[in-house]
């Protein structure tokens, strides 16, 4: 519950201080600009031949890729100022387990490498560690034109690429049950990926994409169908599969060992009492943007999966054959409806 006093006190010290060219500048900058820092000083450490920059991810609801997407502007924030970065996600993480999972219990650490080799407690052990601030992912958006947070430029997603290549790295567990399983389910060329996002994106929340139907999809891609002999099809929704199926009898490849809904409730959410299952929900869900970036082709919508599917196909400098992003407006509640 919030502290009237509290408000009502800090309202008089602001309303006392609006003469104060500078005092209001410094107040309407909080939040927006992308230098501001924190310093943690250890009391007893050595010095570094360069600092360290501690990517505490902050609490959040948002699915494995926003975080994920968040991250790679944090690590272009790094990159820029010099700073070699360490990753901590938290235990509020939605993907994080009450106990270690491949041997750590930090959930970065579940499926990806320190980006600089540097562990959390190695960490501890450096006397000039700078600790992010939200603000910080403000940098990258100078390789990008649209705002949106869904609708990427060019510029911008290839930017993300060269960081992604640089600092992003599955680790061994992680990254050689992902090679297998890729390689097992792809034939060599001719695969069209397609994402369909449902479940959740039906409730129209205030900020993300207007729900790409599977009717939409399923006609994109039946334009481009002819130019692939198999359809990789990655979602969430149930329906979605028994429909690609029905129209592409014998083409389309999925995931099977994965939960999928036919309702509005987020798969993140969904309750099961299999082992791991909050650190396999992450894995099934970077499995399907890693098998979308080794596709040839792509049909999505705007989502955070099939951003980072099109940032690490362009790891390499490459893209795909074709790339069908079907986007119907940001749904804008009280503000006058559906943005493009």
């Amino acid at each position: 519950m919030r502290d009237l006093r509290k408000d009502l006190s800090f309202a008089w010290y602001c309303f006392r201080r609006a003469n104060d060219a500078r005092f209001v500048e410094e107040v309407k900058g909080i939040g927006k600009r992308p230098l501001t820092v924190t310093l943690e000083k250890p009391e007893t450490a050595p010095p570094a031949a360069c600092a360290i920059y501690h990517i505490a991810m902050e609490r959040s609801d948002s699915g494995f890729f926003a975080d994920y997407n968040r991250l790679l502007q944090y690590l272009y924030f790094a990159d820029r100022m010099g700073l070699k970065p360490v990753v901590e996600y938290s235990d509020a993480f939605c993907y994080a387990e009450d106990h270690p999972v491949n041997g750590t219990t930090n959930p970065f650490e579940y499926y990806f490498l320190q980006p600089a080799g540097i562990s959390l407690k190695e960490m501890s052990g450096v006397a000039t560690v700078i600790k992010s601030r939200k603000e910080n992912t403000v940098l990258a958006m100078e390789a990008e034109e649209n705002r949106s947070g869904y609708a990427r430029s060019e510029a911008f997603i290839r930017a993300m690429a060269g960081i992604a290549g640089k600092y992003i790295r599955c680790n061994d567990t992680v990254g050689k049950k992902l090679s297998q399983e890729v390689h097992e389910l792809l034939p060599q060329g001719g695969v069209l990926g397609v994402h369909v996002r449902g479940t959740d994106y039906k409730r129209a929340y205030h900020g993300h994409p207007v729900m790409v139907t599977t009717e939409d999809t399923l006609e994109a891609v039946r334009k481009l169908a002819d130019r692939y002999q198999r359809i990789f099809l990655a979602t969430d929704d149930l329906s979605a599969v028994r429909l690609f199926e029905e129209a592409f009898p014998g083409r389309v490849s999925c995931y099977r060992d994965v939960i999928r809904s036919d309702g509005d409730q987020t798969v993140m959410k969904a309750v099961s009492d299999r082992k791991d299952h909050h650190y396999l929900l992450g894995y099934e869900v970077l499995r399907d943007m890693m098998t979308l970036a080794s596709c040839d082709g792509l049909v999505a919508g705007l989502s955070q999966v099939s951003l980072a599917a099109r940032i690490h196909r362009r790891v390499d400098g490459g893209g795909y054959r074709d790339e069908v992003i079907l986007d119907k407006g940001i749904i804008r509640k009280g503000a006058g409806g559906l943005c493009k």
